[in-house]
């Protein structure tokens, strides 16, 4: 029976030299494929770690975008409804005016004529 790695026998130097020369390039080569192998591992881990990074930053940002228009949409909401009170007041405040302007014509008109004033 014989093993995957030949044994040096004592035939002499240079058997012995080139034995140990295939045992540290099978060596070599399998501890570089094991190297390589481990390296594929890590790069991996790395690229699907900043694959997941880049995921969540995206992720992040669109709920602060959200976020974002959500309270400005709330703020021009809101100032339009303050819009409206203001304008919905100056429109009533002008109303009376006019009204109280109407009045005041009429009677200063009737005080003038000696007419007596409609009352409302």
């Amino acid at each position: 029976m014989t093993s995957a790695k030949s044994e040096p026998r004592n035939h002499g130097v240079v058997p012995g030299v080139a034995h140990l020369a295939i045992d540290l390039v099978d060596r070599g080569q399998s501890t570089t494929i094991a190297v390589l192998q481990d390296a594929r591992t890590e790069l991996r881990v790395l690229v699907d770690t900043g694959i997941e990074l880049a995921e969540k930053a995206t992720q992040s940002v669109f709920r602060f975008g959200k976020k974002i228009t959500q309270r400005v949409d709330e703020a021009v909401a809101e100032s339009l409804g303050s819009a409206e009170r203001l304008i919905g007041g100056a429109i009533k405040s002008a109303r009376e005016t006019t009204r109280a302007a109407t009045e005041l014509a009429q009677s200063a008109q009737a005080g003038i004529t000696g007419q007596p004033t409609a009352t409302a």
